[in-house]
């Protein structure tokens, strides 16, 4: 059995994950939300789509992926997707994160393992999940009716499409609901966009 102080290291990272701010927000908001409240909206997001749209898909490994697709965030940080200074060396920041989760928790192998197993993309729930992580911003910005962050950031309808497609596109029902998603955004570009 592990120790409470090996149980509360664990928590440690946990209480970092909470701490990592996100460019992001929720519509509406102004403050910006932190990893932990993205990780918990994902995995929802994820098992509702998928259980209302009747995929075939492991419960278990879709939750499993949500809960660490960013966990390495905690150490690493997040980085702004249009911000090319932060996102410059975001994979090898990424990568001494998952070191230090395999240092600090040898005792937890199944937690590194899910890590690098989300990485991979090698089965369909990692990729599902990862589409829907890249078109969960993107909707709880098109649901904004006051204020635009696109518009705010200075992100054009163009970029926001060069950066997504490709990563939506590697699941299906994610893309689905990306086009209907850009049609939306289209109808009222002159809201989201300066273009």
């Amino acid at each position: 059995m592990q120790t409470l102080t090996d149980l509360e290291s664990f928590m440690r990272l946990l209480h970092a994950v909470q701490n990592t701010e996100r460019f992001a927000r929720i519509p509406e908001e102004t403050k910006r939300r932190n990893t932990a409240e993205h990780t918990f909206e994902l995995a929802l997001v994820c098992w509702y789509i998928s259980t209302t749209n009747n995929l075939n898909l492991d419960i278990a490994k879709i939750l499993t992926y949500a809960l660490v697709h960013d966990l390495t965030e905690a150490y690493a940080g997040d980085a702004y997707i249009f911000d090319a200074h932060a996102r410059k060396n975001k994979e090898k920041r990424e990568q001494k994160a998952l070191q230090k989760i395999r240092e600090n928790f040898p005792e937890f192998r199944e937690l590194a393992a899910a890590i690098q197993a989300y990485e991979m993309q090698t089965d369909e729930e990692s990729q599902f999940v990862y589409a829907v992580d890249k078109l969960i911003d993107p909707i709880n910005l098109g649901m904004e009716t006051k204020n635009s962050f696109f518009k705010e950031h200075n992100v054009s309808y163009k970029q926001l499409r060069d950066y997504k497609d490709e990563k939506i596109a590697k699941h299906p029902i994610a893309q689905k609901y990306w086009e209907q998603l850009c049609k939306k955004l289209e109808s009222h570009k002159t809201f989201f966009f300066h273009d």
